[in-house]
């Protein structure tokens, strides 16, 4: 009983330096998953399923990103996930999205993963995220993004706006990605900014 408590111990300070941890880490500590289920289920970890738990401090939004920076090294932050990290939109994300390109893969339930031709990994940068250095697109990148997901719809135009107020506004480097991902984002960024 000694042992198990003691172990508990090293596994919550484990879990709490290093904020995100997989089950076969966390079985180094533990005895068993039955050990990790109940810590668990009284909150002193939490599951954010896939194998994966984080410290119950970390928002599992966060955690989730986390999970891709340290285990999906590959991935870029993409599509909703990356309009949200860069606050061009405030909607729900259930899953992380991210591309990679055609030739890789990832299967995980908390990832959706998009698959996309090495020419269109286009505008990414390295962000430090909680201490963490993610992969996700710039900020005209996944303005691009938003055109995708809806050309005529309030996420790209939420996005646009929040954009424009940034006051950041790179017009010849959206340009280059509208040529590249046949969007057309310029055109609505001129019309916003002829506006304003």
């Amino acid at each position: 009983m000694e042992a198990s408590i003691e172990n508990n111990k090293a596994l919550l300070r484990a879990i709490k330096s290093k904020q995100i941890m997989k089950t076969s880490e966390l079985l180094k500590f533990a005895s068993n998953n039955y050990q990790i289920g109940l810590l668990a289920e009284k909150g002193e970890i939490t599951s954010l399923g896939a194998g994966f738990y984080s410290h119950p401090s970390i928002d599992p939004f966060n955690a989730y990103i986390l999970v891709v920076a340290k285990y999906y090294p590959q991935a870029i932050i993409s599509n909703i996930t990356a309009l949200v990290i860069h606050k061009l939109s405030d909607e729900r994300v259930d899953f992380v999205d991210v591309d990679v390109s055609r030739d890789q893969s990832i299967r995980n339930k908390i990832i959706s993963c998009h698959r996309v031709p090495d020419s269109h990994l286009i505008g990414v940068l390295e962000m430090n995220f909680q201490g963490q250095l993610i992969r996700i697109y710039d900020l005209e990148r996944t303005l691009c993004e938003a055109y995708k997901i809806e050309p005529e719809g309030h996420i790209f135009f939420k996005a646009l706006k929040r954009y424009v107020s940034t006051g950041q506004v790179n017009p010849e480097k959206i340009k280059l990605y509208d040529a590249t991902l046949k969007t057309k984002v310029l055109r609505s960024l001129m019309q916003e900014l002829a506006d304003g």
